[in-house]
């Protein structure tokens, strides 16, 4: 199965029901779903008839190696690309072109009024963003794989750890482990806090070493073929630290084990939640009623998770606030957390396919606190 031409025609059945000539797709990664072109700078042009790749001549031989079913228009090195766009659409006779409105800048928008003047641009919101939400069979074997290079690179991370090891060291190892595994890339600049810096969800990293906390989070992901992994596990630390030491850099009266208990089992309920047909924010709810029930309401301070695929973060949202409605074929993030300031935080996420009669988790890693180190 050609899923890049089923993708297509699955919009194309959009574009007609909107008396639109031709579809002008500029996010990059939008072009990647619907063409599977790895490259930058590049725009696609949809029609009933045409499906045309604009780029450059950079990107010759790769065009051909990805994408030998599309129609190519090579710009030359003096033309710019919305140049080249309006060029193509000027020629198929487009009139009414819908375009990306969460994209499109006002600037863009200007140019083609010249380049294209027998054209115009009608604004056109999520249509290729609500394709992308549920995944295919391919997209979701591509998500395992991230998921696996992740994973090989969070074992030879901990096997590697020395006390001595800043957080602005650990995150250049994960980094790098990312890519001995067979990665990219990391899918985002991985999160390392070390003891109480763990009440900060998006800890920036610093020089704090690992020995100066009893506990460790860490929040990473890969990139595989353009697609992505998330995933955070809390740890306790391997190393002893003398209780002086520990009282004076983290507030004491919390328990880490306990706490941690609470996160995995809020994560378990909202995991249990996910199926077809479910509001996403039940999922939210049903994690953020264990946390809550535990006494640690106030300190679970974000949303439960977000879909996953070609960018970390897309559709569905699942969080209290969400309209969004679980659907068979969606790969979302399971995330919930629990940050208590000055003592540190414990988050526990995974990566979970909707199904039809429940979520079935990707990710292998084991989620108790002890066995990481």
């Amino acid at each position: 199965m050609n899923y890049f031409t089923h993708r297509r025609n699955s919009l194309l059945r959009d574009l007609k029901k909107d008396n639109l000539d031709a579809l002008l797709i500029t996010q990059p990664v939008n072009v990647t779903y619907l063409t599977g072109f790895m490259g930058d700078s590049s725009y696609f042009v949809l029609t009933a008839k045409h499906a045309i790749l604009v780029s450059d001549d950079r990107f010759s031989q790769q065009v051909r190696e990805e994408c030998p079913d599309l129609e190519v228009h090579i710009r030359p090195h003096n033309k710019t690309t919305p140049e080249a766009a309006g060029e193509v659409l000027t020629k198929l006779g487009a009139k009414a072109v819908g375009v990306e409105a969460d994209h499109m800048t006002m600037a863009l928008a200007e140019a083609f009024k010249e380049y294209a003047p027998k054209s115009t641009l009608a604004p056109v919101r999520g249509a290729v963003e609500a394709l992308r939400a549920l995944k295919d069979a391919s997209e979701v074997e591509a998500i395992k794989a991230a998921i696996r290079v992740a994973e090989r690179a969070f074992v030879m991370f901990k096997s590697t750890l020395r006390e001595t090891e800043t957080e602005r060291d650990m995150v250049a190892a994960v980094e790098n482990f990312v890519r001995r595994a067979g990665g990219d890339c990391t899918a985002f600049p991985p999160i390392v806090a070390v003891g109480e810096r763990g009440a900060l969800p998006h800890a920036p990293p610093t020089t704090k070493p690992l020995n100066d906390g009893s506990k460790l989070l860490v929040d990473w992901g890969a990139v595989l073929n353009g697609y992505r992994s998330d995933l955070t596990r809390t740890l306790k630390s391997p190393f002893e630290i003398a209780p002086t030491r520990r009282n004076k850099s983290e507030r004491v009266g919390y328990n880490f084990e306990k706490i941690h208990d609470i996160v995995l089992k809020a994560q378990d309920a909202a995991i249990k939640t996910v199926r077809e047909g479910v509001p996403a924010k039940d999922v939210d709810a049903a994690a953020r009623k264990v946390i809550t029930d535990a006494g640690y309401g106030e300190y679970f301070t974000h949303g439960l998770g977000h879909g996953i695929g070609l960018e970390t973060h897309e559709a569905p949202r699942v969080r209290q606030n969400s309209t969004d409605t679980l659907e068979s074929g969606m790969v979302i993030t399971i995330e919930p957390g629990i940050y208590i300031p000055g003592w540190g935080g414990v988050r526990i996420e995974d990566d979970v396919l909707v199904r039809r009669d429940g979520g079935l988790v990707l990710s292998n890693l084991p989620r108790d606190w002890a066995t990481g180190m």
